[in-house]
């Protein structure tokens, strides 16, 4: 097999998907895996629905995503630059050649104007509609004779062109997901190639581009399936070697309907606020590929490639759990060096805060939202007790004086090794517990009260190593003054 030439096609009507940036990553791990190049084309012939913003969002996330484009648009220093030998990739950018080959399509006879107004094909619809039949041209403009047809158009009527679409017979289309899949072409209908804007429709646009760059492989949504018949068709009219084809199967919601807004966010930038990239990464790479084995956490991209079989491509589809998208997300929080975390999460701490504090907090944290919450009694200058907090619910407000007096008189004298270390610390502090004859919950709650303000958090012997000496000591004492301000 030649090299593979893949494009991520996507249209910038809104911001990027995250069943668009699955198709993106597929794309990529294929190309990766096979020595490829991965192409970024915009598909901007939907004149009405472009939204100015949508390119910079793309380029945004497939950059913060990890998904080096090899040809086509990239945002490089703020601005946004094509590479690559075969542009422009911006299909507004490329009319004449669709121009072209309209012309050619109407020409052989494979396509032919059609002067049906909106109103007309609204009371087709409609009269579709009220008989309970599939909605779909009917052809009225089927017959027109070619000299007529041109008339019509040098006069100025308004006319899109359509696809003379076979009546009779059928395309068998091969799958590289779902094998053979077989169109009866009574079931098509005369589909719009060229509108009266002047633009063409995707149907026309993709296979004229992807036949001009060189696309050896079509790696999309299982949404653009039916569409496959028309596409080989027109690649059959113009007598060109079609590439291959891969559709991949839907991103289901909770109740096992297509992933939409719905259910939550749904846009790739979102998730960026709460999960590591790579983790989502390693997240959407599972939504519908299932390398056989028992691995589900990949550490990164590298890693991914090598495994990658399109071959292991489900037809079904695949639901979107957000429960393992936390799990995965724990793993690759735990994985990175706390200081990189800080920088991805832009927590306003040190390098030295980060490394003492966040190994902490991601034991248990599944989302960045987690770790902001569950690090900031660490980070706090000053605490505020809720009140009685500090006090057992067995204890006294004077035995919780006593405990955090002899703690704060104690806690100096143990050594720095001990300090480092918190299960040195737990052994020391315990036995020193058990020599003045107290309960470990007499002493160990107003202690890991009075150093986390909290009543659920981590091991407190945790907490006193990340937080070091001299700042234990301060928020004891700042704790035995709370005790003694409470009412008897």
């Amino acid at each position: 097999m030649k090299p593979p030439r893949v494009r991520f096609a996507p249209s910038p009507t809104g911001r990027l998907h995250i069943g668009g940036l699955r198709t993106a990553l597929f794309n990529y791990l294929f190309t990766r895996k096979n020595g490829g190049v991965f192409i970024l084309r915009i598909e901007d012939t939907d004149q009405k629905r472009l939204v100015p913003e949508s390119l910079e969002d793309i380029l945004r996330n497939l950059a913060a995503y990890g998904l080096t484009v090899d040809e086509g648009p990239r945002l490089i220093d703020g601005k946004i630059s094509e590479v690559g030998s075969y542009g422009p990739y911006t299909q507004s950018k490329r009319l004449p050649l669709y121009r072209r080959a309209i012309d050619e399509l109407i020409e052989q006879g494979s396509a032919y104007p059609c002067f049906c107004t909106v109103q007309r094909l609204s009371e087709l619809r409609t009269s579709q509609e009220a008989q309970h039949l599939a909605p779909g041209y009917d052809g009225h403009c089927r017959n027109i004779t070619p000299d007529e047809a041109r008339r019509r158009r040098t006069a100025g009527e308004p006319c899109v062109i359509r696809f003379r679409t076979p009546k009779k017979g059928q395309t068998v289309a091969h799958d590289l997901i779902r094998g053979d899949v077989t169109f009866k072409h009574e079931t098509l209908e005369d589909v719009v190639l060229f509108k009266t804007d002047g633009f063409p429709t995707y149907h026309l646009a993709n296979v004229v581009d992807d036949h001009a760059m060189d696309i050896t492989h079509v790696i999309r949504a299982e949404e653009w399936l039916p569409s496959l018949p028309l596409h080989l068709l027109l690649y059959a009219a113009f007598t060109w070697t079609p590439p291959e084809f891969a559709h991949l199967p839907l991103i289901l919601g909770p109740t096992r309907k297509k992933l939409s807004k719905r259910d939550g966010d749904t846009a790739a930038a979102d998730f960026l606020n709460e999960y590591v990239p790579m983790a989502m990464v390693n997240f959407i790479s599972l939504l519908g590929w299932n390398p056989k084995t028992e691995q589900e956490y990949y550490a990164s991209l590298d890693v991914l490639v090598k495994d990658f079989d399109l071959a292991k491509v489900n037809k079904a589809g695949a639901i979107f759990d957000v429960a393992k998208l936390k799990h995965l997300n724990r793993l690759h929080m735990r994985a990175l060096p706390p200081e990189k975390l800080a920088t991805l999460m832009q927590l306003e701490c040190t390098a030295d805060e980060a490394i003492r504090f966040l190994p902490i907090i991601t034991e248990k944290a599944e989302t960045f939202s987690d770790v902001r919450s569950g690090i900031a009694f660490l980070l706090a200058a000053e605490l505020v007790y809720e009140p009685s907090l500090l006090v057992p619910k067995a204890g006294t407000r004077e035995k919780t004086i006593t405990v955090l007096t002899a703690f704060l008189q104690w806690l100096p004298t143990c050594g720095e090794q001990t300090w480092r270390n918190a299960e040195a610390l737990k052994a020391e502090t315990l036995a020193w517990v058990a020599k003045n004859s107290w309960t470990n919950s007499e002493a160990l709650w107003p202690l890991r009260v009075a150093l986390s303000g909290l009543a659920k958090s981590p091991d407190v012997f945790a907490i006193a190593c990340a937080l070091q000496k001299v700042k234990v000591l301060e928020r004891i004492q700042r704790a035995i003054e709370h005790v003694k301000n409470l009412q008897k």
